[in-house]
C-alpha cells in the first residue's frame, strides 16, 4: 500500500481508510464525514477522507468534498485542508476552516491520486499567505522561506495534534516506547497508554533510562484542591 503512494518527490501520503495498518486513535474523534464550515460561517462541505504521513504515522490533510454550491461544478469536487490549519467547533460535529467559502472555491482540485509536493505547496499557500502578512512578511519572502524549510511539515499547517485537541479532549494517546504519537494516525498494532487528565494536573515529560520520555501526572489530593 506504501509503494502505491510514492511520488517522485518522496510523498507518502495515502487516504486513511486504504491503509490497513493505520487507525483514528482511540479517544480522538473521527471527523469523517463531519460538516466543515467556512471562516464566513458558509457550509462548504464535508470531511470525506483523511490523509496520512506513511512515514511520520501523522494526520496531514483533510480531504473535504465540496457542496455543489461551492463546487460550482456537476459532478463530486474535493480539495485538501492542511489538517493544524482547521479547528473542531466546541460542542458541535462541525470542523472550521479559516479562509472564506469564495478563497475555497480558489484552491486546486484534489483527485485522489499520489499528492505531489507541488500540489501540497499550492494547497499551503492559500493557508499561510493570511499568516505571513499578518506577521508583516512579503508574499515572496514567505514562499521563500517556505521552500527553503529543511522539513516542509514543521509548520502549525500540519500540526495535527493541534486539530484532534481543539475540542479540549481529556484523552492523550502516546506510543509507550518513545512518548510520542499521532492523533488519527495510529498503529493498529502499537501499544499505547493513555491517560484521562484533568484540569488541575500537573503533566511533566523527563527523560528516563534507556533515552526514553518519561510522562509524569501528578493529581492534586482532594485536601490541595479544596485549598485551591
Amino acid at each position: 500500500m506504501a509503494k502505491d503512494y510514492e511520488t517522485a518527490d518522496g510523498s507518502r501520503i495515502a487516504p486513511l481508510g486504504e491503509v490497513d495498518d493505520f487507525e483514528v486513535a482511540e479517544g480522538y474523534p473521527d471527523v469523517r464525514g463531519w460538516r466543515v464550515d467556512a471562516a464566513d460561517g458558509t457550509e462548504i462541505g464535508k470531511v470525506h477522507e483523511l490523509l496520512v504521513d506513511l512515514d511520520a504515522m501523522r494526520t496531514r490533510y483533510l480531504d473535504v468534498r465540496l457542496t455543489s454550491e461551492v463546487a460550482a461544478a456537476p459532478e463530486d469536487r474535493d480539495v485538501l485542508v492542511p489538517v493544524g490549519a482547521a479547528n473542531i467547533e466546541q460542542g458541535h460535529d462541525v470542523v472550521r476552516i479559516p479562509i472564506t467559502a469564495e478563497r475555497v472555491g480558489l484552491l486546486p482540485p484534489y483527485l485522489h491520486g499520489p499528492v505531489t509536493r507541488e500540489q501540497e505547496y499550492e494547497v499551503r499557500r492559500h493557508f499561510t499567505f493570511g499568516r505571513a502578512a499578518a506577521e508583516g512578511v512579503a508574499a515572496g519572502e514567505a514562499a521563500s522561506a517556505t521552500r527553503e524549510s529543511r522539513d516542509f511539515y514543521d509548520d502549525e499547517a500540519y500540526n495535527d495534534r493541534r486539530f484532534f485537541t481543539s475540542r479540549g479532549a481529556s484523552t492523550e494517546s502516546r506510543d509507550a516506547s518513545t512518548g510520542t504519537g499521532s492523533p488519527a494516525a495510529t498503529s493498529a498494532g502499537e501499544t499505547e497508554v493513555r491517560v484521562p487528565l484533568q484540569a488541575e494536573d500537573s503533566v511533566v515529560v523527563k527523560r528516563g533510562e534507556g533515552g526514553q520520555d518519561e510522562i509524569i501526572i501528578r493529581r492534586p489530593r482532594s485536601d490541595e484542591r479544596s485549598a485551591s
